[in-house]
């Protein structure tokens, strides 16, 4: 038999545009597709596969058919395609004979019944705009039928090899999910699809429920390796909490984890502006940025941050609360005592310059202002990498752009030699600035309770003002705790603040900063007649 291979929304190949597939035997198609999870799903599902696919679903499909990963544990963002990633791979074990019992839990019965529903429409036959019925293309190619389908169960012949596989769809808490057995078989196939919801991850003791659910009875039911060396439990999750059952499964080694975010690899810890979208098609950089920006003006960002980039913040964790952040109304104060901390970036060691500097931290300037009881941060600005000519000019042009009262350094390590740097170029340019060390404040403390004792308490009485573009400091505000990867920005602000909260300042400005002339109450008065 040969059919015409055509897909009105993509080009075979892994998107890659392969016109060398049209008109080919289907039986090469088939054979073809066993080793392209892409060329599979665009054959024979065209209308789910509409999109050209990304580069992580080609990662997913990698540790999904990997049988060394018996446990597969994908974290992934909200709208990234698990259940139909999940389908595929269960249509392909299918078709290829690779599974012959199959166990699919869903959120709800509802849910699981849903793709139970998606994959009967793929096999059974359907009416066409002529009134005939016809097979699909996927059960023509693998001669596929039905020896028994309702909503929650199908039971699949294989023309060709006149074996049988079982699919049951289940939910989670449903009492049916225990001792799965078709035929003496145990299930060589579980899925699990997105099985936390907010309900069920709410309480501390539905979530025991869960996870000990999944890790306890589910997973020993799986059919043993010495009788199914490709048996797998796949478990897919956009993570909503830091106990439930994915991140149960993340800390355990027998657990093959991975965590797909809405940010590419390469750039998931970057500024914000320098971050890159992992599926740029379905989910521009640019409306991703919009809708992070929207959701911190709300109140809501580690929800975006929870849903879109799989990051968990948690009251018991974090000492910083998102809802302490005001947002800034208006234009910015010009007001008030300004500074501006640094914090740089020292020369990168062999090592560092061996990884080509990943997870070194950003060099970050940042200027506050201190107005009318408030602190409000003013510009913020980060660099990749030690360059002392950019540190220097960057700092001395920020300085003399928001007229700053101090520049703000510790006077330890390299910072020393950024001191001496700022203080040659103030020299030659007869501009100067006062150097502030720092360091004596902050002796004995930790870089972690630094900040904390730093931002703590006027965050908590809502005396921190930002504007809802400041993202990189609005991500590490929120995200901080004990361990961060980087901290860069908040390391230089509670400098500045440190420096900023001090007793002598408010002297200065009761009398001076907040008594300007147009704040001065005219006095009305009249002219007598001579």
């Amino acid at each position: 038999m040969e059919v015409e291979m055509r897909d009105s929304s993509s080009d075979f190949g892994s998107g890659n545009g392969s016109p060398e597939y049209q008109n080919v035997p289907i039986g090469e198609v088939v054979r073809l597709a066993a080793v392209d999870n892409d060329l599979f799903a665009r054959t024979f599902f065209p209308s789910t596969v509409r999109q050209r696919s990304p580069l992580f679903h080609f990662e997913m499909d990698s540790r999904l058919d990997n049988p060394a990963m018996r446990k597969v544990n994908l974290r992934c963002f909200r709208g990234s395609a698990k259940t139909t990633k999940l389908r595929l791979f269960t249509a392909k074990r299918i078709a290829y004979g690779i599974s012959r019992t199959i166990l699919h839990i869903g959120a709800s019965e509802s849910k699981a019944s849903q793709s139970i529903m998606w994959l009967r429409s793929k096999i059974g036959a359907q009416m066409n705009a002529a009134g005939v019925r016809v097979r699909p293309l996927f059960s023509q190619a693998f001669d596929l039928s039905f020896e028994k389908e309702t909503e929650t169960e199908l039971r699949i012949k294989h023309g060709v090899t006149g074996e049988t596989t079982w699919v049951l769809g289940v939910g989670i808490t449903g009492d049916s999910i225990r001792g799965i057995n078709f035929d003496d078989y145990r299930p060589d196939l579980i899925i699990l699809d997105d099985i936390v919801t907010d309900e069920n991850a709410a309480g501390a003791e539905q979530r025991e429920k869960i996870s000990n659910l999944v890790l306890g009875a589910i997973l020993n039911s799986l059919a043993p390796e010495s009788e199914a060396p490709n048996a797998k439990v796949a478990l897919l999750q956009t993570p909503l909490h830091n106990d439930d059952v994915s991140a149960r499964a993340a800390r355990s080694p027998d657990w093959n984890t991975a965590t797909f975010g809405c940010w590419t690899r390469s750039t998931e810890n970057f500024p914000d502006d320098l971050k890159q979208s992992i599926w740029e098609e379905r989910y521009p950089t640019r409306e991703l940025k919009r809708q992070k920006q929207e959701a911190a003006a709300i109140n809501a960002l580690s929800v975006f941050m929870r849903e879109m980039e799989c990051k968990l913040t948690s009251s018991e964790v974090c000492p910083f609360k998102p809802e302490w952040l005001k947002y800034r109304e208006g234009a910015v104060p010009l007001r008030g005592i300004a500074v501006l901390a640094i914090d740089p970036v020292p020369p990168p060691s062999d090592q560092a310059i061996a990884r080509a500097l990943k997870g070194n931290d950003f060099e970050a300037q940042v200027v506050w202002r201190r107005f009318g009881g408030n602190y409000h941060l003013i510009e913020c600005v980060t660099n990749k990498g030690h360059e002392p000519s950019w540190s220097v000019t960057t700092a001395l042009s920020l300085a003399y752009k928001h007229r700053v009262s101090r520049i703000v350094l510790q006077n330890i390590q390299y910072e020393r030699t950024l001191k001496w740097l700022l203080e040659q170029e103030m020299k030659r340019r007869r501009v100067y600035y006062m150097l502030v060390d720092t360091s004596t404040k902050a002796i004995q403390k930790s870089k972690y309770n630094r900040i904390v004792s730093a931002f703590q308490g006027p965050a908590s009485q809502g005396h921190i003002f930002v504007d809802k573009s400041q993202m990189d400091f609005i991500n590490q505000f929120v995200e901080f705790k004990l361990g961060i990867d980087h901290d860069d920005i908040l390391d230089s602000s509670a400098n500045a603040l440190m420096e900023l909260i001090n007793p002598h300042l408010e002297l200065g400005e009761d009398e001076y900063a907040e008594m300007w002339e147009d704040d001065v109450p005219k006095i009305s008065f009249q002219r007598a007649c001579p």
